[in-house]
């Protein structure tokens, strides 16, 4: 399938009407976009803001145990699904009585069973639209700075996933942030590719948003990643950049097959979302040599990108300085300021920095310091240039693959089985996902299960990279302080020990 910018403005003028004028949204009305990579993804998303709503994506991997958690948490009206994932959708919404509209995207050219009271995408692809809408987009909103326009979920630095409030005025500025660094060494007239899932904040600022605003050619996937589809679609459309993450470069680099495609069009890839090695980088380069690899960092809360590489001057192993308009500092567990080449907590502060989580002010302030710095809960240190370096994570989110899976989630599933008593989760190394969660269960005095009929158990409950892939292993007893917290720590220690 394919779309031109033509069909995006005609699409999303069409679709925000629609919103409008039939289902009566207003600025305080949440739609969740329940769908994989699909070419109306971004007019769905550009809609949603003109009509004055809020967007939140959801992982289409996303369980019916999931997926009910963040329709209610997102307080979602409209509820925009895949037929794909329809199924679940439909399923999800009975324990959501606050969504109104059921919404299905079909693909071209097939024709999609829809359910009675399923309403097609098409119909709103091709309503007559209302010119109003683009004649005054500065009236949608009171303040673009105080009101949310995309409400990704995140685990933050610790704990159960939370809406982040990203405005109009956060995405604005991290696309001029992402432009002032991209915008040399990628003109309008190359085109991307990137199969990483637009739902992923990574995905949804830089690889759709961006190349919609820019008028970049965008090839993108569904589906499960193929290593070797990807390679294909190189070598077919040639790209001349493309958006991936560790372990797609850990492929790229081992994979025999890579050698059977011409992807010498590929000039640049940029890797985020998780820490790649200088290894790593370097046997890319060194198979690819038409390529050079460069690195970013950032998060849900900073709309995703805190700081980058730029094409002229990157650094090995260092995902490059602060953006602009941003400043950063690096603190000791006092919350003193470290000079280069110390590690410690990253601080950030500045206009692409979220408004908070939803309805949650605790962990909101546990986040945001009373004078606007970011808590990112990243280890780092930085070099005399100002190039930092990430060593580890304070916070105790595992990054699978890039996605962030939080360990007191995958807790809560394992106590809900009958013969568990505790448990814990935490991470554990792995060459080719970069990180897998691992379980520490003690079971109940009379009760005995298996790990694998324990590892099915969660398997049924959660999205596929949630599952404990890391291993369980079952103990007389979770480490915890006298408060009653987990003490993680401890069993990484273990873990780490175990791994040497």
């Amino acid at each position: 399938m394919q779309r031109t910018f033509e069909d995006y403005a005609t699409s999303t003028v069409n679709m925000a009407t629609c919103f409008v004028r039939e289902f009566g949204v207003e600025e305080n009305d949440t739609v969740a976009l329940y769908c994989p990579n699909h070419v109306d993804y971004a007019p769905i998303t550009l809609s949603v803001a003109l009509a004055g709503a809020k967007l939140t994506p959801i992982n289409p991997l996303c369980t019916v145990q999931e997926l009910p958690v963040i329709l209610q948490r997102s307080h979602a009206t409209i509820l925009i699904a895949h037929a794909k994932t329809l199924l679940v959708a439909l399923e999800a919404v009975k324990e959501c009585p606050r969504v109104q509209h059921v919404i299905v995207v079909t693909d071209d050219n097939v024709d999609a069973d829809v359910p009675y009271g399923v309403i097609n995408l098409k119909q709103l692809r091709q309503f007559e639209s209302d010119e109003s809408l683009t004649a005054t987009p500065h009236a949608v909103h009171r303040s673009t700075s105080h009101h949310p326009v995309i409400l990704p979920y995140s685990s933050g630095t610790t704990g159960m996933p939370k809406g982040v409030c990203l405005t109009h005025s956060n995405i604005v500025a991290n696309l001029l942030q992402f432009d002032q660094v991209e915008s040399i060494g990628f003109p309008p007239d190359h085109k991307l590719i990137s199969p990483l899932p637009f739902f992923h904040i990574y995905a949804f600022t830089v690889s759709m948003l961006f190349p919609a605003w820019k008028g970049h050619t965008v090839i993108t996937s569904s589906g499960r990643f193929d290593l070797l589809e990807f390679c294909q679609l190189i070598e077919t459309h040639r790209p001349r950049r493309a958006h991936l993450v560790p372990p797609i470069l850990l492929g790229l680099a081992k994979h025999p097959s890579v050698d059977n495609y011409d992807l010498s069009s590929l000039g640049m890839i940029i890797s985020a979302a998780a820490p790649l090695s200088s290894e790593t980088e370097k046997a890319v380069m060194d198979r690819l040599p038409h390529t050079k690899v460069k690195q970013g960092w950032g998060m849900s809360e900073l709309s995703p990108i805190g700081a980058m590489n730029s094409d002229f001057a990157s650094k090995s192993g260092s995902v490059g300085p602060v953006v602009s308009s941003t400043i950063a500092k690096v603190v000791d567990e006092h919350g003193n300021s470290l000079p280069p080449h110390q590690s410690g907590e990253l601080y950030i502060k500045g206009p692409q920095v979220m408004m908070g989580y939803l309805n949650d002010p605790d962990k909101t302030a546990e986040c945001l310091t009373e004078t606007g710095w970011l808590r990112t809960g990243d280890l780092v240190h930085y070099d005399d240039e100002g190039y930092l370096f990430i060593t580890d994570r304070v916070k105790e989110l595992i990054k699978v693959r890039g996605y962030p899976v939080a360990p007191a989630e995958l807790e809560a599933v394992l106590l809900r089985h009958p013969a568990v008593a505790d448990a814990a989760v935490v991470s554990v190394l792995d060459e080719e996902s970069g990180e897998l969660p691992r379980a520490f269960v003690t079971l109940k005095a009379d009760k005995e299960i298996s790990d694998k009929v324990l590892y099915e158990f969660v398997k049924d409950q959660v999205a596929p990279y949630k599952r404990l892939d890391g291993g369980i292993a079952f103990v007389d007893e979770i480490p915890k302080s006298a408060s009653g917290k987990i003490l993680r720590r401890i069993l990484r220690d273990q873990v780490r020990q175990e791994h040497k």
